[in-house]
């Protein structure tokens, strides 16, 4: 049941990292999915922090970590919010990307703390 709520993306990435069972913990058979046919042995990130991606990586915000109230404060008056599309225009000497319409730049320590799901 469980299996019907995960997106595929991180399902197929759970049963990459459970090595590809073929039986549930009650001895049913589990259909084998893309990633078992394809023999996949790594899975690859879905959500990772802005200061680890490259230029032109999309997708959404996922969440912001820092126990830093003023900062998280900031970052939300930015318009940096969970959900909020993004994509990467620099990565260096500072953070630039598109939230939007707008292009905001940030530090590395920032972008540290902002974190996104890969994907359009």
């Amino acid at each position: 049941l469980f299996e019907h709520l995960l997106r595929k993306d991180v399902e197929e990435s759970i049963c990459t990292l459970l090595g590809h069972p073929e039986f549930c913990p009650h001895n049913r058979p589990i259909p084998a999915g893309m990633c078992c046919r394809n023999s996949v042995k790594t899975a690859r990130n879905i959500v990772t922090s802005l200061s680890d991606v490259s230029r032109g990586t999309r997708g959404k915000v996922a969440y912001l970590h820092t126990r830093d109230n003023k900062k998280l404060q900031k970052l939300m008056t930015m318009g940096i919010l969970p959900g909020v599309s993004i994509e990467v225009i620099q990565t260096f000497p500072s953070y630039v990307f598109r939230l939007g319409h707008a292009q905001i730049a940030v530090d590395k320590e920032m972008a540290g703390d902002i974190f996104m799901r890969l994907g359009k």
